[in-house]
């Protein structure tokens, strides 16, 4: 960790001194703190009591970074690095944003590198626990759908101030991360289209419309033996409407989406809780079925001085048939979160922000099978997060 930190200094001080060219180089970063309470209720604990335990961490959305952008303000580079911190248990570095642009005239602009797409990009204000046993974070896994930071190229088509649209095309072969393994083990992956990502901002007066579609069409080469009636691919697709709307002190924002097999691509879209229904299931018989998902979040914010108050309520359904012949085994799970966060500036480059949010992970319908053709639910519990995030900007 030591020598990359190092070795990532060296190079933006290189950069930014000694290239004549370089006419706009920064560096800096954002370093979190969380500390809270985790409440879990007898089901969710696992060990059939109710439970409650302490953390201060250093959430792996802790970053340096550093931009460069050309004389002539057309081409530019991104570079960040997120900082894993929790004593001598963990400690990492990863590239969050690796990229580079080319603005080619007013019109176009072209990106390449790891970095989000233009999908699905707004995001709710929860922040707290990242770290903890599910990841609290942006609404992922209870109503958001996150691009995920993939290498891919981008276009992005700006014909006036309203209205943009971006098309990006990335690695289809990837998944979510958390997610188990894609469930087809009989053959080899070979796809061949590139996951596409089309999505557009619409803005009117107050209110910014962002819609997006996102397809990927996983698919594998059969091994030898397998018969040739097998399923051999697994297509994830998520339709996605998000907007925002400022009054004044008042900011709303939400987004719906839609679709299936969201955790067979990279995305921060199921969390932790389904990891193994996040995504397409293998049912038997070299044939997988695809799980139905849908989420949606709204966050309402109210700007009061240095303060703002965010109420988030968010919700995320997972469904599969398993075999659709029979009824008995459908999988069923909604998971819901709700509560406050309240970002406040109480310095120059220095926020605190108290958050308190209850997640609630449901009901799994016919999850348990016993073993007499029938199946029970399964009852999830509940926990919640309460604490406090510090946050120190440069």
């Amino acid at each position: 960790m030591k020598k990359t930190l190092t070795m990532f200094c060296m190079c933006v001080f290189i950069v930014g001194y000694a290239v004549s060219a370089m006419a706009d180089v920064k560096m800096g970063g954002i370093i979190f703190t969380d500390a809270w309470y985790e409440f879990q209720d007898k089901e969710n604990s696992g060990t059939g009591d109710d439970a409650a335990k302490f953390n201060v961490q250093i959430p792996n959305i802790t970053r340096l970074y550093g931009k460069w952008n050309s004389d002539e303000k057309n081409v530019g580079m991104w570079i960040e690095l997120g900082l894993d911190g929790n004593g001598v248990y963990e400690r990492g570095v990863v590239t969050r944003h690796a990229c580079g642009w080319w603005q080619v005239n007013p019109l176009l602009k072209i990106t390449a590198g790891q970095t989000v797409t233009g999908f699905s990009p707004l995001l709710p204000q929860q922040m707290l626990g990242t770290e903890s046993t599910h990841i609290n974070s942006i609404g992922g896994g209870f109503g958001d759908v996150y691009s995920g930071r993939v290498p891919q190229v981008r276009f992005t088509l700006t014909p006036t101030d309203s209205f943009q649209v971006d098309v990006a095309f990335s690695d289809p072969n990837l998944k979510s991360a958390g997610f188990v393994v894609d469930p087809i083990n009989w053959g080899t992956i070979d796809s061949s289209l590139p996951r596409l990502d089309i999505s557009s901002v619409i803005k009117a007066g107050p209110l910014t419309l962002y819609p997006g579609v996102m397809f990927a069409n996983k698919t594998f080469a059969l091994n030898a033996g397998i018969p040739e009636n097998a399923d051999d691919s697994i297509t994830t697709y998520i339709l996605s409407m998000a907007a925002k709307a400022s009054f004044g002190p008042v900011c709303i924002k939400g987004e719906m989406n839609v679709g299936q097999n969201w955790g067979n691509q990279d995305f921060l879209a199921i969390g932790t809780e389904n990891t193994d229904f996040g995504g397409a299931m293998a049912i038997g018989n070299n044939k997988i079925e695809d799980t139905q998902m849908f989420g949606a979040w709204v966050d309402a914010g109210l700007s009061l001085g240095a303060a703002e108050i965010h109420t988030i309520l968010g919700v995320q359904n997972y469904a599969n048939d398993m075999e659709p012949e029979e009824d008995d085994d459908d999988f069923d799970q909604t998971v819901m979160m709700f509560g406050f966060s309240v970002p406040v500036k109480v310095a120059k480059n220095f926020k605190i922000r108290p958050e308190v949010m209850l997640y609630d992970l449901g009901e799994r319908e016919n999850y348990i099978d016993n073993l007499d053709g029938t199946y029970s639910d399964q009852d999830r519990g509940s926990y919640v997060i309460a604490g406090v995030q510090f946050q120190i900007t440069f």
